[in-house]
């Protein structure tokens, strides 16, 4: 087991080791195991994150309040001794002090909590995929933070790193360790780790886009979506105002601007997950939000996945059980679906090639491949509109291409127009050399 050949290192004083591994390697479970093992050590990871805004939801009354978020707010979380802590005004956090957590986007929660861990000055720092949902800047900032933390402390990162794609320079690790298959495979410096890492590519599966359209077509005339002079804002904190913003079939679109930009908040209003979307001159598949439509008249022309998707999937069910809700635009299966339904699930799960059972427990597999399996769930019914907000956040190289390989099937295959964003270098640069497609950069505020 993972955790039984990583209790080999030891942490007897400052300093920075990087573990790395494809998804479902162990290197997680690894983690939270090193973090039993370790007096004072403390772990941040997607599943702490999650464990948090459940917290956080679970003792939300702004039912009973009005509406009004009653999540804790960022003030209420780190405290002066936060404010003053240099990481503060590296993160720009101070526009967010008043804000609720649950009213923060990915990358804002995940600052606020790596600060929160930072404070409580640990024996043993570990970080899972602490990178995942950051903007560029911001994992420079992190890069550099998490540096000037393991001079004064042992910090272990944990992540999906490949030798072209150090977050550090290699001067500055103290060692890589690679797990796969649970077990330990190779301990070394990062000189080695490079020099191992030139191996032949896999190949991989075409998704199965093939198999088309589950719904009817729309009318191809018609804009998927057409927004005017739109505006988010939380009382006085305006997240964008003034946006046009216009898609037609076929129309592809990256979405990109920092943490905090609106990015995550655009792309819910047109999914139909946005309360303001109602106080917008918003038209989707050519009707106008709120003129009578239900959500479900939104979400059958929609495929989805984003770290929201993927926090709130939090219903017990099986592998083929997800795939399947991606056809009814639902959290769970809660209709019967017919053996056609079924053999398409099972030719989507064929492509993520996991080698799991299609009765899998979804909830026990890896961030990464729960990650894979949504992408599938969000491409299932091939729709119009497919949305990815940071689809590759927490895979490996080998399946961040495969997800990258859909992203290419359903554009040149002209099955999908596909709004995506991201905030890694390579995949704006795969989007100009591959799609080709209009990218909308939002500004910070």
């Amino acid at each position: 087991m993972a955790e039984r050949d990583l209790s080999v290192l030891t942490f007897s004083g400052p300093g920075l080791t990087l573990v790395t591994g494809p998804n479902g390697s162990g290197k997680s479970t690894a983690a939270r195991a090193l973090e039993a093992r370790v007096a004072g050590a403390q772990l941040l990871s997607a599943e702490s994150q999650q464990a948090f805004y459940e917290a956080q939801l679970a003792a939300d009354e702004s039912n009973f309040n009005q509406g009004v978020d009653s999540s804790s707010s960022v003030g209420q979380l780190l405290g002066e001794p936060g404010r003053s802590h240099p990481l503060f005004v590296a993160f720009r956090l101070e526009a967010l002090w008043e804000r609720g957590y649950r009213l923060l986007s990915t990358g804002e929660a995940r600052k606020v909590l790596l600060l929160q861990a930072v404070l409580r000055a640990p024996s043993l720092l570990i970080l899972d995929d602490p990178f995942d949902g950051l903007d560029r800047a911001a994992c420079l900032e992190l890069a550099r933070a998490i540096v000037h933390v393991a001079e004064r402390l042992p910090v272990l990162v944990v992540g999906t790193f490949g030798a072209r794609e150090l977050p550090f320079a290699p001067e500055l690790l103290r060692e890589v360790v690679v797990v796969a298959e649970r077990r330990l495979v190779f301990r070394g410096t990062p000189q080695a780790f490079v020099a191992r890492s030139a191996e032949a590519a896999h190949r991989r599966r075409s998704p199965p886009v093939e198999l088309g359209s589950w719904y009817e077509p729309l009318d191809p005339g018609a804009p998927l979506v057409r927004l005017r002079g739109g505006q988010v804002r939380y009382g006085e904190q305006i997240v964008f105002e003034a946006l046009d913003f216009t898609v037609s079939a076929g129309q592809h679109t990256l979405i990109e601007g920092p943490n905090g930009s609106g990015k995550s908040s655009l792309l819910e209003m047109i999914t139909g997950d946005h309360p303001q979307a109602y106080s917008n001159d918003l038209l989707l598949f050519g009707r106008r939000r709120g003129s009578g439509e239900t959500v479900w008249d939104i979400k059958k022309n929609v495929g989805i996945v984003s770290a929201r998707l993927h926090r709130d999937y939090r219903v017990g069910g099986s592998v083929e059980e997800v795939l399947l809700s991606g056809l009814f635009d639902s959290i769970g299966v809660y209709q019967q679906p017919v053996p056609s339904d079924r053999a398409r699930a099972l030719a989507w799960l064929a492509w993520l090639e996991l080698g799991i059972a299609p009765s899998a427990a979804f909830r026990a597999l890896s961030f990464g491949q729960q990650r894979l399996v949504l992408i599938a769930r969000a491409a299932i019914k091939v729709p119009p509109l497919v949305v990815m907000d940071e689809p590759t956040a927490g895979l490996d190289a080998e399946n961040r291409l495969r997800a990258l390989e859909l992203v290419e099937s359903l554009c040149t295959q002209r099955k999908s127009t596909l709004l995506m964003v991201t905030h890694r270098a390579d995949e704006r640069a795969f989007w100009q050399e591959r799609i080709g497609g209009a990218i909308l950069s939002l500004p910070a505020r």
